[in-house]
């Protein structure tokens, strides 16, 4: 990278943890490849050995299932949504160490509870396959991601109440096109203005810190190239922060398949609920 574009990027702190060359060859070459490898395998070694028949599970299939695709246009959209959710998270990430042992729990772990699911609450005879839970781990992740990164670089004073903020605003925008009763519909608004007031100083915090950047001419002598990737960084990040009407639909039935909600749902819960409990045991140590 160029050393003035990576100096103006790194105003925005971003890329700040000092990845290694092995971290983006395995992140953004190794795992793609592996998953377009897995699916141009032959159908007879994939329904032996890889794909997930929730009837007949195997071992090696509870966690293979969860690394192959149905067809060329699940593989890309897993593909690249997975690279997007990733070029995001290795811009706001602040602990690396942290990341590694998350992506490693959402790699070895999740595979496993994703297609135990399946298996037994579905009661589906279709077989089950998709990298879409992991992707979905990753997604709630970087909501992680973005509070950590506010948190050293913005307002240190920012608490989990941000997080609260943004999860509420997805089960609003979730359950906003679902057949809900109105009192579910009435508690998470409720809930979700609650954590919004509770993070109104962050919020000013934020208008302060976009009057002063835009005021002080920054915006104005910052060269294009830089300014245009932090808008892209920025616009990318607000999308899939509330990412989670992607993954649960209000049409799970479509002309590829049948789209997992339950894999995509644990997934997200796995990404929240492990990173919780991760940043607490690091606090123990």
């Amino acid at each position: 990278m160029d050393i003035s574009l990576k100096e103006g990027i790194n105003k925005f702190h971003f890329l700040s943890v000092g990845w290694k060359d092995t971290d983006i060859f395995l992140l953004f070459l190794f795992i793609p490849s592996l998953l377009l490898m897995l699916f141009i395998l032959p159908d007879y070694l994939k329904f032996d050995h890889l794909i997930l028949f929730p009837s007949d599970p195997k071992i090696e299939t509870l966690f293979l299932s969860n690394y192959v695709h149905s067809s060329y246009s699940h593989l890309m959209g897993n593909v690249i949504s997975y690279l997007v959710i990733m070029f995001l998270i290795i811009n706001f990430e602040t602990d690396r160490r942290f990341f590694i042992i998350s992506f490693l729990l959402f790699s070895f772990i999740l595979p496993f509870i994703v297609s135990f699911s399946m298996v037994y609450f579905t009661g589906l005879l279709l077989p089950v396959q998709g990298y879409s839970g992991i992707v979905s781990a990753l997604v709630a992740y970087l909501m992680f991601v973005f509070y950590r990164y506010c948190k050293k670089y913005y307002y240190p004073q920012v608490g989990h109440e941000f997080v609260y903020f943004l999860i509420f605003l997805n089960l609003f925008l979730v359950i906003f096109h679902l057949h809900v009763s109105i009192y579910m519909y009435l508690s998470i608004s409720v809930l979700l203005l609650i954590t919004a007031y509770l993070n109104r100083s962050f919020f000013d915090q934020v208008s302060l810190k976009l009057h002063s950047f835009f005021g002080s001419g920054l915006g104005r002598s910052s060269s294009k190239l830089i300014m245009f990737y932090s808008l892209i960084v920025y616009l990318l990040l607000i999308y899939f922060l509330v990412g989670l009407p992607l993954l649960i639909p209000e049409e799970v039935v479509r002309e590829t398949g049948i789209i997992n909600s339950l894999g995509h749902y644990i997934g997200y819960v796995f990404g929240l609920l492990s990173t919780l409990m991760l940043e607490q045991v690091n606090k123990i140590i």
